[in-house]
């Protein structure tokens, strides 16, 4: 049994900590899940817990919270009072936001075993609460029972952990430590044994008030568990990081759209507008899928694009979409290339109908096909969404001349106003919508945020992403110059937009000794834009996304990089085509194109910061000391920005899981 409060020593906050963690276990499992369930696949898969037996019909990932009960744990803190304390008034602000239906599990360690010269000190470890849905009073009452008392079995409590949670579904670990380990065996060992077992399991890890020895212990534990570590020195930073976790942990890589496998080229899969979902492989019986479309209307265009994730983070990856008629004549084709080290976001994008093949205007069959192709070490299967929408032919010529990709000048956005904080998706899935205006946020390596903003036929969005010098304490960690990142771009269809010209500029530094600024402009979306390759992706109204990632850090270090968003939409809708017969765009939804059906997530007003603490007295100049003023004038320095952020010409390796950042590594699946 646990040590209960007879011990005079300390009460229990640890208690707390634990809810907190749980809350924060719950939301990583809730986005956990989605990663794994298709939209509109029906009813979540039923999973079983290895130890409890217990059944789950949830929307949520498997997550189970780990907490430290050693002696240490009693000790002051940064800002006064105890660790635990600390750890209590962090964790507390985050239990209640718990759905009923996350499914989570809550496990202490060094609750029991005063010493470690005692039997049992090093499996000192007790799941107090089994992994199950609607359990936040159970959860809260099993924490009040603990309080700081032995030794830390660090790697013994993984492991069972993971036994908690079973081999099933998407898992997240959330690990809350103060300390290095003092039991063998080696945790870091522990996180990688489990890493490569080839299932779905993510270890986030909050580092309390550490030394430097116990933070390289626990930095190397999210490293090879495929999670992100975050540091907290006292009760603000445990309730910031825990948060930053805690909203990240909601963005797990998830791909929209109806489950529907493809066929091969002997027998395509019959398909029809709307979102679907599906994986390919780099086999001879798993490289190609694909897919057959009949037209409804003469003369009409078969728009299809596809959205999928880079695969090994070492290697180039690339996914190639195709449209053909039934004897053979191509109509069009697109690739997205994986160029960064990570896993990283790809679209592609391609029309039949459009620039003048009578074949692929005619067809009444359209065929589609999906192929994939990675380095030598690349093998396997990558999910995909395939977007298939029809356009009718227009009546009159009378519409704008088709803008131009080439020559575009970067016109900074006019934006006032503080930046508000805002958190991007991990996928297209997961973007939230963003109106014009001033954001902020953070950033860690191997992490891609993704945005939307809705433009009408006659808008362009301009938007840049402003990046400070990196202050003393991330200078500590990165050095002069950290990872790259870019930004980019994606139709409403998933294609990227191409652009070229004065002020574009869509890679850089996320961190380094100096400021920089990455700058996109999309040409002007336009109904003739559809005649060009190079323009087809800005010929439709919708959702665009803009999206930032950064690259893998190279010693697999995690560390958050504040940058800043400015965005704006310029111009009046105009230039509509008028569809024959008052015919209508089909694309299988009522909303704008390139909505994802998997979120409902609200529009961010950039006037309200999630936290006022968060507001950032920057000044509104327009360039890169904005932004080092907006990171540098918050409370918490580097680590409060929270914002947009996605890959350079180096990228990431994605992966989400649990807690943190929805640590994109190795939890991105469809």
């Amino acid at each position: 049994m646990t040590r209960m409060q007879d011990d005079h020593r300390a009460t229990p906050p640890l208690a707390t900590l634990v809810a907190a963690l749980a809350a924060l276990a719950a939301v990583a499992l809730s986005l956990a899940v989605v990663a794994t369930a298709p939209a509109h696949a029906g009813s979540p898969d039923e999973t079983t817990s290895t130890e409890t037996g217990t059944d789950t019909d949830t929307d949520y990932a498997r997550m189970v919270l780990v907490l430290d009960s050693s002696g240490s744990m009693a000790e002051p803190a940064g800002s006064g009072g105890t660790k635990i304390e600390a750890a209590k008034r962090a964790l507390g602000t985050i239990v209640d936001g718990l759905p009923d239906d996350a499914y989570v599990g809550l496990r202490v360690y060094g609750a029991q075993v005063f010493s470690r010269d005692q039997k049992g000190a090093c499996t000192d470890s007790q799941l107090v609460v089994d992994p199950a849905t609607d359990n936040r009073d159970e959860l809260r009452s099993a924490l009040q029972q603990y309080e700081p008392y032995g030794e830390t079995p660090i790697g013994y409590a993984l492991r069972q952990a993971a036994r908690d949670i079973g081999g099933e579904s998407t898992r997240s670990i959330v690990l809350v430590s103060d300390g290095i380990a003092t039991c063998e065996p080696d945790p870091c060992v522990v996180a990688g044994e489990l890493a490569q077992q080839g299932i779905d399991l993510q270890i986030d890890v909050v580092g309390l008030s550490v030394d430097a020895k116990a933070r390289a212990q626990l930095r190397c534990v999210a490293a090879k568990g495929n999670g992100t570590y975050y540091d907290a020195d006292d009760a603000d930073d445990i309730v910031e990081s825990l948060q930053t976790a805690t909203d990240r942990a909601l963005r797990p890589f998830a791909l929209d759209g109806t489950p529907l496998a493809g066929g091969d080229s002997a027998n395509p899969t019959p398909v029809e507008v709307g979102l679907w979902s599906d994986t390919v492989g780099t086999t001879s019986r798993t490289a190609e899928r694909w897919f057959s479309y009949n037209r409804t209307m003469p003369g009409s265009t078969v728009r299809v694009g596809i959205a999928s994730l880079g695969g090994n983070p070492e290697e180039w990856d690339t996914v190639q979409l195709a449209t053909s008629t039934p004897v053979g004549i191509p109509c069009g084709t697109d690739s997205g290339f994986k160029n960064i080290i990570s896993s990283e976001l790809l679209g592609a994008e391609v029309a039949a109908g459009t620039q003048g093949n009578d074949d692929c205007a005619t067809s009444d069959e359209v065929l589609i096909s999906v192929s994939r192709s990675l380095g030598n070490l690349g093998r396997g299967k990558a999910p995909f969404s395939l977007q298939v929408a029809e356009e009718p032919p227009v009546d009159g010529t009378s519409l704008p001349e088709a803008d131009d990709w080439n020559g575009l000048v970067l016109d900074p956005p006019d934006v006032t106003g503080k930046p508000g904080r805002v958190d991007g998706g991990d996928s297209f899935a997961t973007a939230p919508v963003l109106t014009d205006g001033a954001y902020r946020g953070t950033i860690v390596p191997g992490e891609t945020q993704a945005f939307r903003v809705e433009l009408a036929y006659g808008q362009t969005l301009s938007a840049r992403v402003l990046v400070p010098p990196a202050g003393p304490a991330l200078r500590d960690e990165v050095g002069l110059q950290g990872p790259f990142g870019s930004l980019h771009v994606y139709s409403p269809m998933r294609g990227q937009v191409t652009m070229s010209g004065d002020g574009i500029k869509t890679t850089g530094f996320a961190a380094g000794s100096g400021s920089d600024v990455l700058g996109v402009q999309t040409p002007q979306v336009r109904y003739n834009n559809r005649a060009s390759s190079s323009t087809l992706s800005t010929s439709l109204p919708g959702y665009y996304y803009l999206v930032y990632a950064a690259d893998a850090d190279y010693l697999d270090r995690s560390f958050e990089m504040p940058f800043r968003i400015d965005l704006q939409v310029r111009g009046e809708e105009s230039g509509v085509p008028d569809y024959a017969d008052g015919q209508a765009l089909l694309t299988g939804g009522d909303g704008p194109l390139g909505e994802p059906v998997t979120t409902t997530e609200e529009t961010a007003d950039p006037s309200e910061p999630a936290d006022p603490s968060e507001t950032s007295g920057t000044d509104e100049r327009d360039g890169a000391d904005g932004a080092e003023r907006s990171a540098s004038d918050d409370p918490g320095g580097v680590s409060t920005l929270t914002l947009v952020a996605a890959g350079g010409l180096c990228a990431v390796a994605l992966g989400c899981v649990g807690v943190a950042l929805a640590l994109l590594r190795g939890r991105r699946r469809a």
